[in-house]
């Protein structure tokens, strides 16, 4: 009896595995499909985190403030805040430069377009340096703190790599998770047939 329960779990286990794989791929397409739309103009009343992952325009002052957050080999991201219609701040990621600039930014009323990231997530396992303005995980809670004001919890990215969205590599892990599943199920029909032929 306690070999079926293991036995069925463990086939249940690899198939919502596999399903689960199915599904990440599905909703990365959309996101790579939705990048690809025009830009929705947004209002002062509309939620931004309903447009996750989606092209958007929107209106505000942006910031001479800038924050460098490191990008490994390619340098640094370079964000700077923007006030937005409805009295909040959010973070527009503009541009990737090879170091810091000291030179400061004008405070400029502008629309910007880019795709909206709300799947800011804080790493425990690494620390930011606001001292030395050098910021490893775009944390928005964490840099308000820092900044001193409201921020929105979604990032825009003005310049936003595709490439990073890896729908592809979701199909693979699912194809995996579906042929352990067979291949479980197949070694669990060969030991039972193996079992009923003992008995006799």
């Amino acid at each position: 009896m306690l070999k079926n329960i293991v036995f069925v779990t463990v086939l249940l286990l690899l198939f919502l595995l596999g399903l689960w794989q199915l599904f990440r791929f599905n909703y990365k397409n959309s996101i790579i499909k939705n990048i690809g739309l025009p830009p929705t103009h947004l209002s002062q009343t509309d939620n931004l985190e309903k447009f996750n992952y989606k092209r958007v325009e929107i209106d505000g002052i942006l910031s001479n403030i800038e924050l460098y957050v490191f990008a490994g080999k390619r340098g640094y991201y370079a964000l700077s805040p923007m006030l937005l219609a409805n009295g909040k701040y959010m973070l527009v990621n503009k541009y990737i430069t090879k170091k810091k600039e000291v030179k400061q930014k004008e405070i400029i009323k502008t629309t910007l377009d880019g795709i909206l990231d709300c799947n800011n997530n804080k790493n425990w396992f690494i620390k930011n340096n606001p001292s030395e303005n050098t910021w490893f995980t775009l944390n928005t809670r964490e840099i308000s703190n820092e900044l001193g004001i409201k921020l929105e919890k979604c990032i825009l990215w003005k310049e936003f790599n595709k490439l990073s969205i890896q729908p592809m590599k979701h199909l693979e892990y699912a194809i995996t998770w579906f042929v352990l599943a067979l291949i479980w199920l197949v070694i669990g029909i060969k030991t039972r047939r193996y079992a009923a032929c003992n008995e006799f």
